[in-house]
């Protein structure tokens, strides 16, 4: 065999432990392999820093440097580079070599497949109808009474999903494809065992052989991208994949990995590469609000940080929205290779496929108004439909023909078959379920009680266990450590702060400010009971000033809320680690920002100036501030929408500046403030509360 090796100007290190290798790798789509190809191919894949080899199939693999070896060691690496290019319908992406590489590291520490798979029957969904979820007018609102007896009736159902089945078995893709409002997020939700936000859900879904509730300790592990990108702007690429990655390093890990940061940064780099957006690394993420990586940019992004779950089965909700047709179909190779060579189960729902991305899948699911009128093989879709009469154009997109027989104004149908057609999506579905292909695909429903689904799942859960930290039990979802998590989460808070310097920058400047202004209004104070109101004063605004900044953490808390629930989700940590983590990376910022503001104020009002007092003043500003940022942050997280948690966090501040001790003396309450409002003159107002000083105000004022 003629063999062409081409050695890189510079060698790449390869990660076959996590799928990685850290030269860069050329991202652009490679043409089909065939007569002619076999050229460009060899020199893409030389310029982008990787070798090539070209076996007699015309197809690629990773070349090795044979000057030293004799012609049966070559003849050895020419079968072993041919086995490999078989291994995938993606052969033409360009790291399919490195995605083996991990697998054949896997196979030689002896670790079992991570393979679980996907089986649904009977499943139907139910949601609130909208129609129910809207008052008639603004009258209406107000009606006590009928709001009463709409309480006790049930509310009004809609049918999202009706009796949907199917099965994606380990190295198998399907394709979800429906107009808007058909149904296929609410099926990936469920299929990615989601439950959350639905009325009912009935039906049985199946990961291997686990139902959904003993599905739930591996949620890490049954993950989807939805098709909204939600990101911290304010950090870059690399941190962003340096957090994600992070917390996916298994406890013990393979045999040619030296440390976990070495697995880490390898994993990280590889996924950045499968991408191509190594040259965002140092950018910001953005939104529509901070400058960062483009739309494409960041949906690839989204793309990556779900692949670095190391997930089992996944879901992929229009994952390729924002994206140009060449990256899309990368996009789709690479999740191909991954579900060929791991044995990854993937369900992918797309608006618009391009033949070239429709053929990589193997079986399509066709959903309409909730109904499943088709489901089978990818190559019985076409001729199935066209079989009931509808027309796909000679070189048309198959996935928009399937897409639009469920658009009366779309679809074309044969003149003879004009009075005979199935044109509902009832009818579609009923004639469907009269077909041999719906006969063939009921055996489908019967995987799970299968000896390779028994075996597949306990060689999972082995391998799952085998990856946790030795500190997690055996039902936690997690793969590292709590304090693994801490740490992730504090370092990030500070990666927030630094990407978002000019807001921290005027937040510590008008707290000095502020100070300087107060103490300039209170400068001086007496050490006489005239000065005592004003010294008073002084130290009411210490308080009042740091618990008004702290309301911002009831914004903070839903900017962070849809991070948290994303990465809760992907099991990447524990929601109390990141309140851990904002508490402690809230300690030497609150130092700093209570620090500046005590030293001004204190010593321009000229309160007591001993070492004990300034102290005791500092430490009581200081707790005050953490208590308050505490509390709001909890208003934050127990209130469902910002527009509730405004209300309560705006009433909570007011009732603790009233009854703080400044305006209302310990002892008065309310009322006594307007004794004329609540007492008649005939009634004798009750007798003014006597003077009381705290030990606070006697060490700070004397």
């Amino acid at each position: 065999m003629n063999r062409h090796t081409f050695v890189p100007r510079k060698k790449d290190t390869v990660f076959k432990a996590g799928m990685a290798a850290t030269g860069p790798t050329a991202f652009a789509p490679a043409p089909e392999v065939g007569a002619g190809s076999s050229v460009y191919q060899t020199v893409s894949r030389q310029l982008s820093g990787r070798a090539t080899s070209i076996n007699h199939n015309g197809r690629y693999s990773p070349a090795f440097d044979n000057s030293d070896e004799d012609a049966g060691s070559d003849k050895a690496d020419d079968d072993a580079v041919s086995e490999k290019a078989e291994v995938s319908k993606a052969e033409c992406w360009a790291m399919l070599g490195d995605v083996q590489d991990f697998q054949d590291q896997n196979e030689k520490d002896n670790l079992g497949a991570r393979k679980l798979g996907v089986t649904w029957k009977d499943l139907s969904v139910y949601g609130v109808s909208a129609d129910v979820a809207v008052h008639d007018n603004f009258f209406s609102q107000f009606d006590v009474v009928s709001k009463m007896k709409a309480s006790r009736r049930k509310a009004g159902m809609k049918t999202i999903i009706e009796n949907s089945y199917g099965c994606v078995k380990p190295g198998e893709m399907l394709l979800v494809l429906g107009r808007p409002g058909a149904g296929c997020t609410t099926l990936l939700n469920l299929l990615a065992n989601r439950r959350a936000g639905f009325s009912k859900v009935e039906g049985d879904v199946m990961f291997g052989t686990l139902t959904s509730e003993e599905a739930e300790q591996y949620r890490g592990q049954i993950v989807m991208n939805t098709e909204e990108e939600i990101f911290f702007p304010t950090l870059t690429v690399g941190q962003t994949m340096d957090f994600a990655s992070r917390l996916k390093v298994p406890f013990h890990l393979p045999s040619n990995q030296s440390s976990p940061e070495e697995y880490r940064t390898q994993f990280k780099n590889f996924l950045l590469r499968s991408m191509g957006i190594s040259h965002t690394a140092n950018t910001k993420v953005g939104d529509q609000y901070v400058r960062g990586v483009s739309g494409g940019e960041r949906k690839r992004v989204s793309i990556i940080e779900t692949l670095a779950t190391r997930g089992s089965v996944m879901s992929w909700d229009q994952s390729t929205r924002g994206l140009d047709a060449s990256t899309a179909l990368e996009y789709t190779r690479c999740i191909r290779a991954l579900t060929d060579v791991v044995g990854l189960a993937s369900v992918v729902s797309l608006y618009q496929a391009g033949n070239a991305i429709y053929e990589l899948f193997d079986k399509v699911l066709l959903l309409d108004e909730g109904k499943q009128i088709f489901y089978g093989p990818l190559k019985d879709a076409k001729p199935y439909m066209e079989s009931l009469g509808f027309i796909c154009t000679d070189g048309g997109n198959v996935a928009d023909f399937l897409t639009g027989v469920t658009v009366p104004t779309e679809r074309q149908v044969l003149p003879e078959k004009e009075a005979s057609f199935p044109r509902t999506a009832v009818a579609i579905r009923e004639t469907f379920e009269q077909s041999s292909i719906y006969a063939a695909m009921q055996t489908d429903s019967q995987y799970p009680d299968s000896e390779e689904a028994h075996k597949n799942t306990d060689a999972f859960q082995q391998v799952i266990q085998y990856e946790k930290h030795k500190s997690l039990s055996k039902s936690s979802p997690f793969t590292t450590s709590f304090m693994t998590q801490v740490k992730a989460c504090v370092t990030r808070q500070y990666q927030m702060i630094w990407g978002d310097k000019a807001t921290f920058a005027i937040k510590q400047g008008s707290t000095l400010v502020q100070a300087l202004i107060v103490g300039s209004l209170f400068y001086n104070a007496p050490n006489t009971s005239s000065g005592l109101f004003i010294k008073s004063g002084a130290l009411f605004f210490s308080l009042l000033f740091h618990s008004l900044l702290a309301m911002s953490e009831v914004t903070d808390s839903f900017t962070g809320r849809p991070v948290l629930a994303k990465h809760k989700a992907f099991a990447y940590h524990h929601p109390a680690a990141w309140c851990l983590a904002q508490i402690a990376a809230d300690i030497p910022i609150l130092v700093f920002q209570v620090s500046i503001f005590a030293v001004v104020l204190y010593f321009m009002v000229h309160l007591t100036f001993t070492a004990g007092a300034f102290f005791t003043y500092w430490l009581i500003v200081f707790m005050t501030t953490m208590a308050m940022t505490a509390l709001f942050r909890a208003i934050g997280a127990a209130f469902p929408n910002f527009d509730a948690a405004s209300k309560a966090s705006g009433t909570i501040i007011n009732a603790l500046i009233t009854y703080q001790g400044y305006l209302l003396r310990k002892g008065e309450n309310f009322f006594g403030a307007f004794p004329c409002l609540v007492f008649p003159a005939s009634v004798p107002l009750p007798p003014p509360p006597t003077p009381h000083t705290t030990s606070f105000l006697k060490a700070v004022l004397t």
